[in-house]
C-alpha cells in the first residue's frame, strides 16, 4: 500500500500544471471579452452624444466635421485600449438631403456612424488568424 502511495506523489501538481494555462486563457478570455463589450456600449455612446450634439438648434450648425470630432473625443476619452492606439472612426451625413450638409432644415435626419478595430490581449490571438474585430454602431436623430 505505501509503494502506490509514494508512486502517486506529485501526480496532482503534475495535472495542475497541464490545466493552468488552458484555465488562465480561458479567464483572461473572459476579461477581454467584457473590455469588448464595455468598448461597444461606449462606441454607441459616441456615436448617440455626437448625432445629439449635431441636432441640436444652434446658430451656426455644427458642421460635419464638427460631429465627427465630437465622436472621436467621447472615443478617446472613455474607451479602454489594451494593445496599440487603435482610434475610432466616425461619419455623419444627412439621409433626408443626401449630398447636402447635415442639418439644414428642420425634421432632417442625421446619421452618425462610428467604427472601432478592437485588439485585446487575449483576443489579439484571433485577430493574428482572422483579422481585426470591427466594432461599429450608429444613431439616427431628427434635426430640431
Amino acid at each position: 500500500m505505501d509503494r502506490k502511495r509514494s508512486s502517486q506523489k506529485g501526480v496532482a501538481a503534475v495535472e495542475f500544471g497541464l490545466i493552468l494555462p488552458l484555465l488562465l486563457m480561458i479567464m483572461l478570455g473572459i476579461i477581454d471579452f467584457g473590455f469588448m463589450l464595455y468598448d461597444k456600449a461606449m462606441i454607441t455612446n459616441a456615436a448617440r452624444e455626437a448625432a445629439r450634439a449635431g441636432i441640436v438648434l444652434r446658430n451656426p450648425r455644427l458642421s460635419g466635421a464638427s460631429i465627427q470630432t465630437e465622436a472621436t473625443n467621447y472615443c478617446s476619452t472613455f474607451l479602454i485600449r489594451m494593445k496599440g492606439a487603435g482610434s475610432c472612426v466616425a461619419t455623419s451625413s444627412n439621409l433626408t438631403a443626401v449630398g447636402s450638409s447635415n442639418c439644414q432644415n428642420f425634421a432632417d435626419r442625421l446619421r452618425v456612424g462610428v467604427t472601432y478595430a478592437y485588439d485585446g490581449p487575449v483576443i489579439g490571438f484571433y485577430n493574428a488568424l482572422v483579422g481585426p474585430i470591427t466594432l461599429g454602431s450608429e444613431a439616427v436623430m431628427r434635426c430640431e
